[in-house]
Parts: C-alpha cells; structure tokens; sequence
C-alpha cells in the first residue's frame, strides 16, 4: 500500500485540504469552513472518515503566520495551529507546519508555462535565488534558495511587514494620512483588500471627496466605472507592488525572479497596471541595469498552497 499524506492550507476563516500519495500533486481538493483549531480538526476527521480512514504516514498544514516552536499563530486570524495537538488527535506522527508563502515558494518550480504571465525582464538566471510574495489580506513573502545539487530551500519570511516608502509627492501624502490611523504604515497593510479600501479613503479625503463607503466589491466597480479616487487607488496599488517586488528581488537577490501570488487579483487584473508594475519594479537608481532582466511573475493559478506542500513528500522532488 503507498503512502498518503495529509495536505492543508488554512487561512483562518476556510481550509482546503487533500490526501496525496508521495511524490503525487494534489489531483481534487476540499474547501471548508476553519475558524479555530478545534473546528479544522472537527471538519478533517470527518473527512477523512468519509475517505475510509486512510492511514496517513504524515499531515502538513499552512497558514499565514510565523512558526514559533511547533505553533503557528494566524496573523489575521484567530486560528492557531499546534503541531502536537494537531498529531494526537488526527493520529499522525509526523506533522509539519509551513508559512503559507513558504508553501507557495515551494510550489515555483512545479508550475508549468500556462500558469504564469511574465512581466518583463528575461528568462530566469539558472541557479539563482527566487522569491515569491502576494496581496490578500495581507503581504506574504518567502525566498527560495537553490540548495547547490539538484533541488530548492523555501525560505519562511515576515518581509511583508517591513516599511512602506513613497517614490514620488503624492504617494508621500497618502501615506501621511495612513499613519493617523496607524503610524507604521507597512507594506503588509497597504498591499491588501483592505488596504486598497484605506487608500481610496486617503484619496478622498486629499482630493476634498465625500467619505468612500461600500466594500471591496463595490470599490473594484467604481474602478471599472472610471471613478477617478478608485483608478488612483488600483493605480498606486500597482506602482507600490512593483516597488517592494524591486525591493524584494534586491533584498534576494532573486535573478531567477519574482512571483505574485494573489488569488485576490486574480479577480480583477483588468485593473493591475502591468506597466506601472513594472516600471517602480526597475526603478531603483543605480542598480537598474541589475533589476532590467530579473523577470517577475503574475501566478495566474489561484490554489498553489496544496501544490507547494506536496513536495515535502517527493522522494526525489525538489525540495
């Protein structure tokens, strides 16, 4: 009998999950509400169940968060993972948590031509590092490291959290109005759902507009519309996504690239201003002629999670 593995990616509010045999991607995959430790094991033992009560040689589970110890604390949630609870009472032994972009980073090398959409630069640098990041709600990064043989190392990172800087006046004036809400303004908190909606607000407001309302739904409309504060608000999302993907591949030094991660966009690309993007993403003074063929990467495959966390069982995958 082969080995299967247990492979979840949890967010907080939904889980998706799949049993895989080693060295196998994750051919269907279920989605269920998990709002705390208690519920996401409630809705896997049920699963499996169902399943016939596979026996399972290991789980891995991904989240948005760092890993202290055998926990994983949801940033945005208020899901928290412990490794040993999560192995007693699912009865696996070996149970292993992954930041849910360091599963994403996993998965760069497993992804075919079809689900990619290259935005400038040139092909990748061979063994040079990658590194992936993506808008949701919040800014997940990792880096991913050739290991010097024949594989990868996928690198946790809390990068998205770092500063967010201004490159010109009026990118400098919103963000003054972000920090009378917060005054560490970072990346993480720009580059999100949530985020855009702060930022349409801090347009408003400079700009002498009534008060936006409506949710994020309604903002990508008034987008579509041709409403003036929401193009700016999609226009400096695209030009601050270009920078810090920039800052990123410097910080890396990843030739091999930059992917975006972000099935949120995916919902409205239309409105992701590809040339902006790019342009912020290679204007870093005098490294860019460095920054001009680093090719950066909109992953156009929504559920990469379970994909990622699939090559910690490849025999020979590699990870």
């Amino acid at each position: 009998m082969s080995d299967k593995f247990l492979l979840v990616d949890a967010d907080g509010a939904y889980a998706r999950f799949a049993v895989v045999e080693a060295g196998e991607p994750p051919a269907t995959a279920e989605t269920a509400p998990a709002q705390s430790l208690d519920e996401l094991i409630e809705v896997l033992t049920q699963a499996l169940a169902k399943m016939g009560a596979p026996r399972l040689h290991g789980a891995a589970f991904s989240a948005p968060g760092p890993i202290f110890g055998k926990t994983l604390q949801v940033t945005h949630a208020n899901l928290k993972l412990d490794a040993e609870v999560l192995s007693e009472r699912l009865g696996v032994a070996d149970v292993r948590l992954v930041n849910d972009f360091t599963a994403r980073a996993m998965a760069m090398p497993l992804l075919g031509p079809e689900a990619l959409e290259q935005i400038g630069g040139a092909p990748p640098k061979g063994q040079a590092p990658a590194a992936a990041l993506g808008p949701s709600t919040g800014l997940g990064v990792s880096i991913l490291n050739p290991d010097g043989f024949v594989g990868w190392v996928a690198t946790a990172s809390e990068g998205g959290h770092a500063a967010l800087a201004a490159g010109t006046a009026r990118e400098c004036a919103v963000i003054e109005h972000l920090r009378l809400a917060n005054p560490y303004v970072s990346a993480d908190r720009v580059l999100s759902d949530d985020g855009l909606l702060e930022v349409a607000a801090a347009i408003a407001h400079l700009d002498g507009h009534a008060p936006r309302t409506g949710d994020f739904a309604q903002l990508v409309a008034a987008a579509r519309d041709q409403d003036p504060v929401a193009r700016e608000a999609f226009a400096l999302f695209s030009s601050w996504l270009g920078a810090v993907s920039g800052d990123l591949a410097l910080v890396a030094g990843a030739r091999s690239g930059v992917y975006i991660f972000s099935p949120m966009m995916l919902g409205w690309t239309d409105l992701f201003d590809r040339d902006l993007c790019r342009a912020r993403f290679e204007a870093k003074g005098r490294m860019d002629v460095y920054m001009k063929d680093i090719p950066l990467y909109l992953v156009l495959e929504a559920d990469c999670g379970l994909l990622g966390l699939s090559a910690l069982y490849a025999g020979s995958g590699p990870f």
